[in-house]
């Protein structure tokens, strides 16, 4: 059940990325992992936050969306990821929104299952 549920997560988020995406009038749309979690409609909690910033950062790792390092006053660093007019998945977010959804689901199973095959 709990595979079950973080499935069901990351299928919520990846449809609110597109949404905010395909809804943003600018060149470019940065986007924090807690407002990822509030635009998807699930709690603010630290599961849910954590959940987003992997999923965002294998997003990264597939060069899927960029990230941004931003100092922050204090000593922690805040973490942004982008997506600008110059990607695929804003163009693809832009024209037809569900199948930017499913690349992006489609993309963490492949992290996924190369995670898999590399582990012990």
């Amino acid at each position: 059940m709990v595979a079950t549920d973080s499935v069901n997560i990351e299928e919520k988020l990846a449809k609110a990325l597109v949404k905010l995406i395909s809804g943003s009038r600018g060149r470019r749309v940065t986007i924090k992992t807690a407002t990822l979690v509030r635009l998807a409609g699930l709690d603010e909690k630290h599961r849910n936050i954590l959940k987003a910033a992997k999923m965002l950062s294998k997003l990264s790792k597939e060069r899927i969306i960029k990230i941004e390092f931003k100092d922050k006053v204090s000593r922690a660093k805040s973490i942004m990821y982008v997506v600008d007019d110059q990607m695929d998945l804003w163009r693809i977010s832009k024209v037809n929104p569900e199948d930017a959804t499913r690349a992006i689901l489609k993309s963490l199973e492949r992290f996924k299952n190369r995670a898999k095959l590399s582990g012990p």
